[in-house]
């Protein structure tokens, strides 16, 4: 078989590829009952088409399947993505709106954007004026920019140099989260709310959130270690948020009660004061997921700030501060009973 022929045959397969994937996605589109832009369709059938190649034709990959939340419809494409998370989702939109209307502005920075639909949606939804959308894996670039490209840029530069994005409404990157809140501090460009959905402990990311944060603006944390908030590693939640965990019947709290004490202690480090707005748990990670308001200048009082006792035979619980732990103690007999009386230290009260 000469090279031209196959050529003509390998682009006589890829157009009946195209074709196969367009009607198929025009369908799934119309059963949402939603449109798309041209543009976002071409992109979609152009990543599904590679998929397809890669699979040798075969179109049994339905990673590219459309989705809708809340009245906005997305590609999940090959990226991570979890329906379960919805309701986080929702609250981090919800706080996003809020403050917008509040402030009258609202720049977001996604750290971690898995397919970009929480970008999308803070777009949509909260009316942000601009977000920085980032994910380190550069494979999900066609899925995020698919999503994205439902919101229409005004201006089509950048000049990275002089911090200036002109009038555009979003910007992709490809990057270590914590070298991208890095760079945004350097050239002090800050956001109204960085939102960090990070795997396992979100202590390392805390003090680049911190930096690139304006003041007044909110910090969206995650943590999805419920080994160390149920105290199965205390040592590991003493490296991590400054709290030495041990186990008790209401770890989820704890785990809530852990996040937001690490990030008080991280921002006072930085003269800076951070005040819950909301905390979420959800079982399916699990995932602990908190909303702090940054403020200048460090805590006054340290009242929120400290130990929380419990005994494991009478199930006494109370909460001290540093002031009071000289007064730390049970109704149990001490001299009896002093085994099962523990307390954790260091966790917001």
């Amino acid at each position: 078989m000469s090279i031209d022929l196959m050529k003509a045959l390998h682009e006589n397969q890829i157009r009946t590829l195209t074709e196969r994937v367009r009607l198929s996605l025009n369908e799934d589109v119309k059963k949402l009952g939603f449109s798309m832009p041209n543009m976002i369709v071409n992109a979609a059938v152009s990543n599904n088409i590679n998929i397809m190649i890669r699979n040798g034709g075969r179109d049994e990959d339905d990673s590219m399947n459309m989705k809708k939340e809340r009245g906005v419809g997305f590609v999940v494409g090959d990226s991570f993505f979890r329906e379960e998370s919805r309701t986080g989702r929702d609250l981090g939109v919800l706080a996003a709106a809020l403050h917008k209307k509040r402030f009258g502005k609202l720049r977001v920075l996604d750290a971690m954007c898995g397919c970009g639909v929480r970008a999308l949606r803070y777009l949509v939804e909260a009316n942000a004026d601009f977000v920085w959308v980032n994910d380190a894996n550069e494979h999900t670039r066609p899925t995020i920019l698919s999503n994205l490209s439902q919101i229409r840029q005004q201006e089509d530069y950048e000049d990275h140099e002089n911090n200036n994005m002109g009038r555009r409404k979003w910007v992709i990157s490809h990057c270590d989260a914590n070298r991208v809140m890095v760079e945004r501090y350097l050239q002090s460009d800050y956001y109204d709310l960085i939102d960090v959905d990070s795997f396992g402990s979100d202590s390392f990311f805390m003090g680049s959130a911190l930096s690139a944060i304006q003041y007044g603006g909110l910090l969206y944390l995650t943590s999805t270690d419920g080994v160390s908030s149920g105290g199965h590693r205390p040592h590991t939640a003493l490296a991590s948020y400054g709290a030495f965990i041990r186990p008790m019947p209401y770890a989820n709290e704890i785990g809530l009660r852990m996040l937001i004490g690490g990030a008080v202690r991280e921002a006072a480090t930085r003269d800076m004061d951070v005040w819950p707005v909301f905390s979420y748990f959800a079982r399916h990670g699990p995932v602990f997921r908190v909303m702090l308001r940054v403020r200048r200048g460090k805590p006054k009082e340290n009242k929120h700030y400290g130990f929380i006792s419990y005994c494991s035979l009478c199930g006494d619980s109370r909460a001290f501060s540093w002031d009071e732990m000289r007064e730390i103690c049970c109704p149990c007999p001490k001299q009896k009973y002093m085994d099962s009386f523990f307390h954790e230290s260091d966790q917001w009260l």
